[in-house]
């Protein structure tokens, strides 16, 4: 309020140097008004600076809450619901948050909080002269409603837009990943005709957006050019009336620019504020998935042993379950083989047993714990996981390796690396374990990458061993070190789950669960002593 009344500084000093100095032609008057004049100019830029920095402050607070609560969904989210969500809609959601702090930034809030100021402008101009305050509410009226009709159809395109980028999102990512797929596969046909329909389609949104945008811009020019127009007409004629003075009458004229310009000034920002509603709206949705248990029980000493009791699971609108009506025990120490066709739920079955995701039915068990009553964290610690698909975060190779336990020494890291085989890609390299992996060390050939992300699971020294196709794409030499690991692991007591159609690891299992066979998978049990045999692969 201070901000905007000494803003009337000016139009203040016009009339009383055409009414009072032009009248009486006293300097000392003149330089007493210039100096009052410039000090409350000075006062109103230090507090508008002062202003900013508190809305900086703020919005910067604000962001980082915001930030922390969209990292927060992403990383805590209930891992089911999470990945129904596409990965482009994610990217989206995710990229949201730049936008919703631009959009709602230090310098568009401030330009709100002034809009309504444009009132305090309109009653002093209305003091001067009440039908020239009801001509500047007359067309700014007329402003508001063509910007909010406007702003009004802009809602459609936008969200328009939103599904179009995401679509867009999807072949950005094909083109910049899967070059082997366009061109080995002459798929660039079919992807030209996507592409030139999504980028059409986002032309023509840009150009609504840009005409509705465009009309705003007009309204608020033209606001200006009338209103101008106005005040000196019917001003002018307020004068001769003898109701109003010269000084007063180019007073008002800035008064009423002053009105119009708060409000425009707002208005203009219709297009950025609905962004961002849309972003927030984006990232409402992907707050409201609930978060998985941040605590819970932890075993003082875990065992080891693993006992499915009548489990079932089911994917949300799936209307065949992927088992039900299933009941194993691991002991302690037990090594299980997982067997199955693609689809029949090995990588489901490792989730679960990993805790990324809970039996629709039944309990799974750990040291007779149900995992439901466990500290999510706490259980993780226990698994030593590989999951099927093996990636990285953008970082180096020393801290994607230890991300389980971030003290190990290079020496234990670069000893499990040679026992996986991989010793001569990590120390061939000229950065060693400083290497920096991007795109989730996609540019590492798959079987190698595997292993290393192998050496990761290992090395978080997890009781239970649960690992998702750990051959596949890995050559003979790399199975036999595999297959060493194995042994290893068998011999120091950890307890194995591994998801696997490779014979000789099935040939080594105590038992093998069966998941071709539904809806309740077949147990084979072999008396056998567990030993994995040196390990050979068709992989290459």
């Amino acid at each position: 309020l201070l901000i905007n009344l000494l803003g009337l500084a000016g139009s203040l000093y016009s009339i009383q140097v055409l009414n009072r100095y032009l009248a009486l032609g006293i300097d000392t008057t003149l330089l007493t008004l210039t100096v009052g004049a410039i000090i409350a100019v000075v006062f109103e830029l230090a507090l508008r600076s002062a202003r900013l920095r508190i809305a900086q402050w703020l919005c910067a607070r604000a962001d980082a809450a915001l930030g922390e609560t969209v990292f927060e969904s992403s990383v805590r989210g209930q891992y089911a619901l999470l990945e129904q969500l596409p990965v482009a809609a994610r990217r989206e959601i995710l990229s949201g948050l730049a936008t919703t702090q631009q959009s709602f930034g230090a310098g568009n809030l401030i330009t709100l909080l002034d809009a309504p100021f444009a009132f305090v402008f309109l009653f002093v101009l209305a003091l001067l002269n009440p039908i020239l305050a009801l001509t500047a509410i007359l067309v700014m009226s007329g402003v508001i409603l063509v910007s909010l009709l406007a702003q009004r159809r802009l809602r459609e395109p936008m969200e328009a837009q939103s599904r179009s980028s995401i679509q867009l999102a999807g072949h950005q990512q094909t083109l910049t990943s899967g070059t082997e797929l366009v061109r080995a596969f002459q798929a660039a046909d079919t992807l030209r005709e996507r592409w030139n329909q999504c980028t059409t389609e986002l032309t023509g949104l840009r150009a609504t957006l840009g005409t509705l945008q465009n009309t705003i811009q007009n309204a608020s020019y033209a606001g200006g050019v009338l209103l101008g127009m106005l005040v000196m007409a019917m001003g002018a004629r307020e004068v001769l009336a003898g109701r109003l003075d010269v000084g007063s009458l180019i007073g008002a004229n800035i008064l009423a620019g002053r009105a119009l310009a708060a409000l425009t000034r707002a208005l203009g920002l219709g297009e950025a504020i609905g962004r961002g509603q849309r972003a927030l709206e984006l990232i409402r949705q992907l707050n409201a998935i609930p978060q998985e248990r941040r605590d819970g029980m932890a075993l003082g000493q875990y065992g080891g042993s693993l006992r499915f009791e009548d489990a079932a699971f089911a994917y949300a609108k799936q209307p065949t379950p992927i088992f039900e009506h299933f009941d194993f025990d691991l002991p302690a120490g037990g090594v299980v083989a997982v067997t199955g066709a693609n689809g029949t739920g090995k990588t489901t079955l490792a989730r679960l047993l990993v805790g990324l995701l809970e039996p629709t039915r039944g309990r799974l068990l750990a040291d007779n714990m149900d995992l439901r009553q466990a500290d999510p964290g706490w259980w993780r610690r226990q698994v030593a996981y590989l999951p099927q698909e093996p990636l990285f975060f953008d970082g180096t190779l020393r801290e994607n390796l230890t991300v389980m336990a971030p003290d190990t020494p290079d020496d234990e890291i670069l000893a499990l690396c040679r026992e996986l085989g991989v010793g001569p890609f990590v120390e061939g390299s000229a950065d060693g374990l400083s290497l920096v992996l991007r795109n989730g060390g996609n540019s590492i050939p798959l079987g190698i990458r595997r292993r290393l992300a192998l050496a990761r699971a290992l090395l978080g020294k997890g009781r239970v061993v649960v690992l998702d196709d750990p051959t596949e794409g890995v050559d003979a030499d790399g199975c036999k070190a595999i297959a060493s690991i194995l042994n290893r692991l068998v011999k120091s007591g950890h307890s194995l789950v591994v998801m696997s159609n490779e014979a000789f690891i099935i040939s080594a299992a105590q038992a093998v669960i069966d998941l071709n066979q539904k809806p309740q998978p077949r147990v084979v049990r072999a008396p056998a002593t567990p030993a994995v045999a040196t390990g050979s692969s068709t992989h290459d």
